[in-house]
This record gives structure tokens, C-alpha cells and sequence, in this order.
């Protein structure tokens, strides 16, 4: 996964990628960093999948550019979209079946 350092730079890497996944995560968060280490297990499989994250501590305005209330958050993006969310409690076999959705339609 990719860190970003900007609101900018993750809004043109959700352009540019048919298919993205962004966790919205802060540090000394361990629920972030243990849905970040399986979420990131999880890419290593879906090559057509772009992965990336941001620190809200880094970039203030991606929560409420994202509505980003609780952390983490992850966001699917398709084709520009936000296609699927989940906040705080991530589902890593919900995630990966609608992963898995997205990348047959690629």
C-alpha cells in the first residue's frame, strides 16, 4: 500500500486507477494498523486493485473531504466512485468478496 501525503495526490491516484482501496487510519490507532496489515495481506493477491493510505494527522481535510468520523476507514473507489465504506469494525471477508466483484468487472 501507498502512503499519501496530500488530499490532492490521493484524489489524482483515485482518478487515474479504475479500482481503489484508501484507509483513512491515525497513528497510535492498533485497530488501524491491524485492519491495515490484513488489508494489505489481502492486495498482495489482487494485482488490479491499487491500495493506499493516509494518516488523518498528516492530511486534516481527507475526513471531511471523505466523511471520515471514526478511524479506520476504508473506502472502495471504482471508476472515480466510492462504491463501498466501512468504519471502525472492517469485515476482511465482506472486503474481499466485494473486491473480488470489482476485479471480474475489470
Amino acid at each position: 500500500m501507498e502512503r499519501m501525503m496530500s488530499l490532492n495526490e490521493m484524489e489524482q491516484v483515485i482518478e487515474k486507477n479504475q479500482l481503489v482501496l484508501s484507509i483513512i487510519k491515525m497513528r497510535n490507532c492498533g485497530v488501524c494498523e491491524s485492519v491495515s496489515a490484513k488489508v494489505s495481506t489481502m492486495l498482495e493477491s489482487k494485482i488490479s486493485v491499487k491500495g493506499i493510505y493516509v494518516y488523518t494527522e498528516d492530511v486534516p481535510e481527507v475526513a471531511s473531504r471523505y466523511l471520515a468520523f471514526s478511524a479506520p476507514t476504508v473506502l472502495l473507489f471504482y471508476g472515480g466512485k466510492e462504491v463501498y465504506r466501512a468504519a471502525r469494525f472492517v469485515r476482511c471477508d465482506e472486503l474481499d468478496h466485494v473486491l473480488s466483484q470489482y476485479e471480474e468487472n475489470i
